[in-house]
């Protein structure tokens, strides 16, 4: 990790100065001249702002000097752009032809023969164009030019006429993102596409006769969305509505593709990043979550793996947020994209520094964070405290109490505990516990009660558990898992952890609680999901839906039963 971090520091240095070129050359328009601005003779004014509308109406674009000119498709306006010369009518957009849904670069999957072909370990994802007109918006970008051809002032908006209406928006909040369409759809540069990449990747690999793990997985074929960093990130403008299409906030941000396998699936999880050099602001200035955290970055999220029914990730979050672990927040949205609609998403916060700081009230500036074995947050050099206390709790006799002592100094044992419990009565599997795993600590010892130096658990990317109510997951969790391993000959952790997921079996996890909480989200969630459904696999009947929350509802009815007298059986051995 280390070789990595040093290996890639010029390519990163290099690539945030490729951003910063970018933004400068393609919002040249956002940075006119101050001077000229503040007199208002070129600023830019429409009739309407953006929001939710119940009839038609004429958009009127004014300006006290300069020419306007216009784009619809999200595109940013030059000369050779619509000039505006009357009032534009905006109406109920979804009778218009589908554009970017209809594109099938968007996924390796929608090539159905090479993945029934080669993909022998991952199946046809089902991933449909829709065969009916989706709903859309009207989205109008604008940019003032003077009569040297420099852009003075530049506006987005986006309209929802008529959506009252429609089905699937009821009680849920809005997401409209914008961007230059080739941000996201071109060959080369686009990061929403197979493109450039996977067709290297086909002829470098596949037109050879060369078979390679991945090759089993479409999912991890390489693509476009496959990369990662800020060389990846693209501009966007991005305007939320909460449920009743009242504006929350609009800002310029960063968008990149977010998840692992994921990055591949139809539609993608975005991560979302408030930067000072976009439009001013270092962080989303918005109380999303009630909590009064004003993030610098999001995560729209998809529903991970969990894709038809989007629950497992919310219900997990929100059942164990009195333990002793962080656990992020979610508030569901509908997206669109340039206008078109996009689907069913969770918008939650991301673990970083600043989350650190505003919950547990720590200076963001002393943290080390290590997420998925690699260091998330800290310097190059602190990965080493990680590694010490791994090699420590893995290596040591922990049945000796001096050590295991030593293990309680340099961990919060509660946290640990209460983590460990959530994952295993869970039934976590697949990439868990080698992957998507986290924890933290101060640097230095400072002020507070998180302020000790201890090493502090973070649950996250719970969309694939709930398969094997009869799972041993200890088992497994100690197979893959050194320092769970060895944790486990302690008799005094080995204790406090079997109570303990007794404990949340007959509370956080009670199956007639949970039960509850999934009807509830089907009561909500049900019409919103039904669109989802509709939109990218054609189909809307809530089929797939209805089953897998009747099966999350069995897991925790089974789990303890099941759990039960494997409990028992690590209890009473030596």
């Amino acid at each position: 990790m280390r070789f990595y971090a040093r290996k890639n520091r010029i390519f990163i240095i290099g690539s945030i100065l490729l951003l910063l070129f970018a933004v400068v050359t393609e919002w040249l328009c956002a940075e006119s001249d101050k001077s000229v601005m503040e007199d208002g003779k070129f600023r830019m004014s429409f009739s309407r702002e953006s929001g939710f509308y119940e009839e038609p109406f004429q958009l009127e674009m004014t300006a006290g000097a300069g020419t306007i000119y216009y784009t619809l498709d999200g595109s940013i306006p030059t000369q050779e752009s619509a000039k505006y010369e009357a009032p534009i009518l905006i109406a109920d957009a979804t009778q218009k032809e589908n554009t970017y849904s209809m594109r099938t670069d968007i996924s390796v999957a929608f090539d159905r023969e090479a993945v029934e072909k080669m993909s022998i370990e991952e199946p046809f994802p089902g991933y449909e164009t829709p065969n009916y007109k989706i709903d859309k918006a009207t989205v109008i970008r604008a940019a003032l030019y003077d009569a040297q051809g420099q852009c003075r002032d530049a506006k987005t908006a986006t309209y929802f006429v008529g959506f009252s209406d429609k089905e699937g928006y009821d009680g849920i909040s809005t997401l409209s993102i914008v961007t230059d369409p080739a941000n996201l759809f071109d060959y080369e540069t686009g990061i929403y596409v197979s493109g450039k990449e996977y067709d290297d990747y086909v002829n470098e690999y596949r037109n050879q006769g060369i078979y390679i793990f991945r090759e089993a997985y479409w999912s991890q074929w390489l693509a476009n969305y496959k990369n990662r960093g800020i060389k990846w990130e693209r501009k966007a403008v991005c305007q939320f509505f909460d449920a009743t299409g009242e504006p929350v906030f609009e800002q310029e941000c960063g968008i990149r593709i977010h998840g692992t396998s994921t990055r591949a699936y139809n539609p993608k999880s975005l991560n979302l990043y408030a930067r000072k050099e976009y439009d001013g602001n270092k962080v989303f200035e918005a109380d999303l979550f009630g909590t009064g955290y004003q993030p610098s970055a999001m995560t729209v999220f998809q529903g991970g793996n969990d894709v038809r029914t989007k629950a497992k990730d919310w219900l997990v979050s929100t059942a164990i947020k009195d333990l002793n672990v962080s656990a992020l927040n979610y508030r569901p949205c509908v997206m669109f994209l340039n206008g078109e609609y996009w689907g069913v998403y969770w918008i939650c916060e991301k673990y970083d520094a600043r989350y650190l700081e505003y919950y547990y009230g720590v200076n963001k500036d002393n943290l080390i964070m290590v997420k998925a074995l690699e260091l998330a947050e800290g310097e190059e050099e602190d990965y080493k405290y990680y590694g010490n206390m791994v090699k420590f709790c893995s290596e040591s006799d922990l049945t000796k109490d001096e050590n295991y002592d030593k293990v309680c100094r340099m961990i919060d044992m509660e946290s640990y505990i209460d983590y460990m419990a959530v994952m295993l009565y869970s039934a976590r599997t697949i990439d868990w516990p080698s992957e998507n795993y986290a924890c933290w600590r101060v640097k230095k010892e400072e002020d507070g009660v998180y302020g000790d130096g201890k090493w502090r658990w973070m649950v996250f990317d719970m969309n694939s558990y709930g398969f094997y109510p009869e799972l041993d997951s200890i088992s497994w969790a100690m197979s893959n898992d050194d320092m769970f391993k060895n944790l486990m000959t302690n008799d005094t952790f080995k204790s406090q952890l079997i109570s303990r997921i007794e404990e949340l079996s007959d509370t956080v996890f009670e199956a007639e609680a949970m039960e509850k909480k999934l009807d509830d989200y089907r009561s909500f969630m049900a019409e919103a999901m039904r669109e989802n459904d509709r939109r990218f696999y054609n189909d809307d009947s809530l089929a797939s839906f209805d089953r897998e929350i009747e099966e999350l509802k069995d897991f925790f009815y089974k789990r303890k039963i099941c759990l039960e007298p494997i409990l028992n059986s690590y209890r009473a051995k030596p």
